[in-house]
């Protein structure tokens, strides 16, 4: 009987890490007129680069992965009509984990984040 139970635990828990995903793949799709590049996290005492590719208008990043599920602070640095960088705060996003791809647009110097 120990044995069964030993063997449908190691069942059950080996089939728990097909259903809860820890990690999430990040891809960015930049859908503005701007360049942005340096997505990051921003945690209680660090900030963490996630994307550090550079993303030009109507392009894709490359695919990151990293260890951030939950509800997160989030900046990026966007590229004003000079061509310099500055730094956007894009406020609170929300990671469920697994792939998602997340499409940055703005009109008005206001920028729009959202899951497809």
């Amino acid at each position: 009987m120990k044995k069964f139970l030993a063997l449908a635990f190691l069942c059950l828990s080996a089939c728990s890490h097909l259903v809860v995903d820890s990690t999430e793949r990040l891809q960015i799709k930049n859908l503005s007129d701007k360049a942005i590049t340096r997505f990051s996290v921003v945690g209680k005492s660090d900030t963490l680069l996630w994307v550090p590719d550079t993303v030009l208008p109507g392009e894709l990043s490359f695919v990151r992965e990293a260890d951030f599920v939950g509800t997160f602070h989030a900046v990026f640095y966007a590229a004003d009509s000079t061509g310099k960088f500055h730094l956007v705060d894009a406020g609170k996003i929300h990671f469920d984990g697994g792939s998602e791809l997340l499409k940055f647009s703005e009109k008005d110097d206001v920028w729009d984040l959202e899951f497809e």
